[in-house]
């Protein structure tokens, strides 16, 4: 989850070891995938802990640095609080793993009429790592670059994920999610609507690592 903050964090290896895997059926992606379409968002467990451990490990190597406190100004500022990583190299077994959950969700797209996206290209990886005590995110929306279908999968820690009708927090509804879950949550483009939800982080006392997976329309430069 984040909001416009970029950075430039080194990051190298990450081994190609074999990606564990997922515990997910395309069957489970697409009920998953209806309940986006009904709800916004939904949850579905995608890793077992020994492989959230295992991502985590792999991930030793990469450099991060603090969000920005506050992105934007007055009744639209977004507060933040966690560790970032934008540039994982590829190859890397983040990527690796990203293009399973892709195939997980081509194979679910297929099997579904009328299905709610014709494909999705998870192109933008970011890895977020939030301490105990970390303020988290406040109620915001993912840029409109995003399209599609977002993925989060939280790979440790606890902390709760909600969505809420407008910035102000009004109409919270809490996702009960934990290591190994995958959130999914519409983009615009998903059954043809331009949602774009809001969404927060908050109430973090375990050390979380979340590993964002998205869809950029941003023509390369």
């Amino acid at each position: 989850m984040q909001a416009s903050d970029k950075a430039h964090a080194a990051g190298t290896g990450g081994g190609q070891a074999e990606v564990p895997a997922l515990r997910a059926s395309a069957d489970a992606m697409a009920e998953a995938l209806d309940r986006v379409a009904r709800e916004d968002a939904a949850v579905l467990r995608v890793l077992t802990p020994t492989a959230c451990r295992s991502f985590i490990d792999s991930a030793a190597d990469l450099s991060f640095r603090a969000a920005r406190p506050v992105i934007g100004e007055g009744a639209r500022a977004v507060y933040q609080g966690f560790d970032i990583c934008l540039s994982i190299p590829r190859p890397h077994r983040l990527w690796t793993l990203t293009g399973a959950v892709e195939r997980l969700v081509a194979d679910a797209l297929a099997a579904m009429d009328p299905a709610p996206l014709e494909a999705l290209a998870l192109n933008d990886l970011v890895l977020q790592r939030y301490p105990p005590g970390a303020r988290g995110i406040t109620p915001h929306r993912d840029h409109v670059r995003y399209v599609g279908l977002v993925v989060l999968v939280q790979l440790s820690g606890d902390g709760r994920f909600g969505l809420c009708a407008e910035r102000s927090g009004a109409g919270t509804r809490v996702l009960e999610a934990g290591p190994g879950d995958a959130i999914l949550m519409r983009a615009p483009g998903f059954a043809g609507t331009k949602d774009r939800p809001f969404h927060f982080l908050d109430g973090i006392t375990v050390e979380r690592y979340s590993l964002g997976m998205r869809c950029d329309r941003t023509p390369p430069s």
